[in-house]
């Protein structure tokens, strides 16, 4: 069966959004250590609305032909993948903060094996995404029967009470499943129709959403005049207007084309591992320059390249090396080719 050709400018917006993610953990890394420039910082913080929904919403779009597979087929082929994923790089994540380094921004990660059987209900580390990415796949097929505006309706109520901390939710990663899981509805339902309208009007697109994301900026952070639930929604919304305007534009410049379009398609391995190469580096910065935050106008960016292209080039020698098996399960195939 002939594979649709890849839409180019959803890859560069997934690039984008994984280059934000690992800009925001670098940052969080330099403030604790006293190095975060305050520029940088303000920055990060506005993309905070974008993010994550970002993310969520291109992966839902990516992810609507699953929803249309067989249960047993929906099971084994896609949640298997991500519930593979999560204990192995769960675990490597606490072997690693166990026995490395301990994790400054939540230093009781790696300090009790309890954590990981506890992470398959309540996880507390960075690999949350994967886990919330199974959650949001399951239930948006089992609402496949359901009335589709009612059931946006309530994601997106359940959205702006959470962002409004109207629900006393303590772990983040449970405040986020209710957050985010109406992108990646959205995504998955409605994107096809939103895909095509920005991809004929990118520059409209990426303009009317910069606008009103600069309003809403100005009004909630300024005036205080919108309740926080709803400015986030809505802020969100316009920012990903914004980024996905962009990425479109940015689809018909061929070299940023091809740059970016690569990292959309290699999320995974710099997802897994940065925080942890992220979280050494800056210790080992930290103890070099000090606490100079003027320092950190240099010393973050290279860590956000650093990071980049130290867990992408991880997983090309994991490739090369027989670990494929740290981002792929082993088939039944492999299994057998293997020599006893």
């Amino acid at each position: 069966m002939q594979q649709k050709p890849r839409i180019d400018w959803l890859d560069i917006a997934k690039g984008m959004s994984i280059i934000l993610v690992v800009i925001y953990h670098t940052l969080l890394y330099h403030d604790f250590h006293n190095i975060a420039p305050d520029l940088y910082a303000r920055l990060s913080s506005i993309m905070t609305p974008i993010r994550m929904p970002l993310f969520f919403t291109v992966s839902g779009f990516l992810a609507a032909s699953a929803m249309r597979a067989p249960w047993g087929d929906f099971l084994r082929r896609k949640i298997w993948l991500l519930v593979y994923l999560f204990a192995i790089w769960s675990t490597a994540r606490w072997l690693f903060f166990r026995y490395i380094q301990t994790n400054v921004l939540v230093p009781t990660e790696g300090s009790d094996p309890y954590q990981l059987l506890e992470m398959w209900w309540a996880p507390n580390t960075g690999i949350w995404f994967i886990w919330a990415l199974a959650i949001f796949m399951i239930a948006t097929k089992l609402l496949s029967s359901v009335h589709r505006p009612t059931a946006m309706a309530l994601a997106a109520s359940l959205s702006i009470l959470t962002f409004g901390e109207h629900l006393p939710i303590d772990l983040f990663t449970h405040r986020n499943v209710l957050q985010y899981f109406v992108f990646f509805l959205f995504g998955c339902w409605y994107g096809k129709s939103v895909v095509d309208a920005i991809t004929e009007r990118p520059l409209l697109t990426a303009c009317a959403g910069l606008l009103i994301f600069t309003a809403l900026y100005g009004l909630r952070w300024r005036l205080q005049a919108i309740e926080k639930g709803s400015w986030a929604l809505a802020s969100s919304i316009a920012g990903l207007a914004w980024l996905c305007g962009t990425a479109a534009l940015m689809s018909r410049l061929q070299p940023v084309r091809h740059a970016f379009s690569y990292f959309g398609r290699n999320t995974l391995p710099v997802y897994v591992t940065h925080v942890m190469i992220v979280s050494l580096v800056v210790a080992m910065v930290a103890t070099i320059v000090g606490s100079s935050a003027a320092s950190g106008y240099i010393t973050a960016p290279l860590v956000v390249v650093f990071a980049i292209g130290l867990s992408l080039a991880i997983r090309a020698i994991a490739d090369r090396s027989g670990a494929a098996w740290l981002y792929t399960p082993p088939t039944r195939r492999q299994r057998q080719a293997v020599p006893a």
